[in-house]
């Protein structure tokens, strides 16, 4: 028996084997290099809003992968003017000294409304409300224990315990201390002349004297740290403030009003921003069901890119975050944008 053509036919089958055993890293590997990449840094106010908008696009769009790194808002500006990243997210807009050092310029876009809320950790006080003279003391210094009659006073059927106040705050240059602290400004010259608006203040030296100021980075940072310790006040996006452990005070706003955070408060403040045809960070928005301390977000983009297809993407990915991605904006905390503001972000894009 002639064993010669079976044998040849067995070789050939191996050879065929051999080559898909070969070309099937090269097909990953051409996957792979098919994918396009896109790098983010920057505030973490957005972050959780802006890791779900893009996880939700990855899963409808595989070969986009979109990677955001919460590291502060100071941080994703200066990746975006190194060169070193795609976008950036930033709760200031940049200066003009800082947009003309990236070539081609950029386009800065608000992308996520939120408000800051204040966080405390003091068992068997789960609400809590605060006027606004209770606010600028606890965050000046002047307020050093729990039961304080400023505290107090709005807070009539409460037991406060006599524990020392301990504040907590950013670490990092960020965005969501610049709006926290532009807003104690607005509510006191003499915090504005001592502390005033920054991403990074100095803060006053009450609280080292009695070693009573703690700072970790980021939103979440600041969550945990208040979450664990006893008798701690911080400041976090609402998003960040739901942690096992710690509460959410209620606020006094411009009205003479205090307003617990939440959608009818986070409304009307936006309502409030809408209605003086103003998309800049609020300061202290009127109306009296208005929650005080409301602010935006910014997710700013370069004008030009070496590859041809990341400008493309990035604006279809926005167009999604402004369509579908609002259905989840409220569930994290956030506020959804009402059309005028979609409109204004749409025509930023053209």
């Amino acid at each position: 028996m002639n064993h010669t053509r079976p044998m040849a036919r067995l070789g050939h089958l191996l050879f065929a084997v051999l080559l898909l055993a070969l070309a099937a890293p090269t097909q990953a590997e051409d996957a792979e290099q098919q994918a396009l990449k896109l790098l983010g840094t920057g505030a973490s106010f957005p972050a959780p809003l802006y890791l779900r908008w893009f996880r939700d696009y990855f899963v409808a769009h595989p070969h986009v992968r979109l990677d955001y790194q919460s590291i502060g808002s100071a941080g994703g500006v200066k990746d975006l003017i190194g060169g070193r990243v795609d976008f950036a997210g930033t709760d200031l807009q940049l200066t003009d000294d800082e947009a003309a050092q990236i070539p081609g310029g950029v386009r800065q876009l608000p992308m996520a409304a939120g408000a800051i809320v204040v966080i405390y950790n003091l068992e068997g006080v789960p609400e809590l409300k605060l006027s606004r003279d209770a606010l600028l003391g606890l965050f000046s210094g002047s307020i050093a224990r729990w039961n304080d009659p400023a505290i107090a006073a709005t807070n009539p059927d409460v037991t406060l315990p006599d524990l020392p106040v301990v504040v907590v705050a950013r670490a990092d240059a960020s965005g969501t201390t610049y709006k926290f602290t532009r807003h104690l400004s607005a509510l006191s010259p003499s915090f504005a002349e001592a502390v005033g608006a920054s991403m990074k203040p100095e803060w006053p030296d009450a609280f080292n004297a009695r070693s009573a100021l703690v700072r970790s980075p980021g939103n979440g940072g600041v969550a945990a740290t208040v979450r664990a310790v006893p008798g701690s006040i911080g400041y976090v996006q609402y998003a960040w403030g739901f942690l096992p452990g710690i509460s959410i005070a209620a606020l006094e706003n411009r009205s003479g009003k205090i307003v617990a955070p939440g959608k009818v408060g986070f409304d009307a403040a936006l309502g409030s921003i809408m209605e003086n045809h103003s998309l800049t960070n609020a300061t202290d928005p009127v109306g009296e069901a208005a929650y005080p301390i409301v602010g935006l977000s910014w997710l700013i983009l370069r004008n030009e890119y070496d590859d041809p297809a990341k400008l493309p993407t990035l604006k279809a990915v926005i167009e999604y975050a402004l369509g579908p991605g609002q259905a989840v904006t409220e569930q994290l905390g956030y506020v959804r944008f009402p059309d005028p503001a979609i409109e204004y972000v749409e025509q930023r894009l053209k």
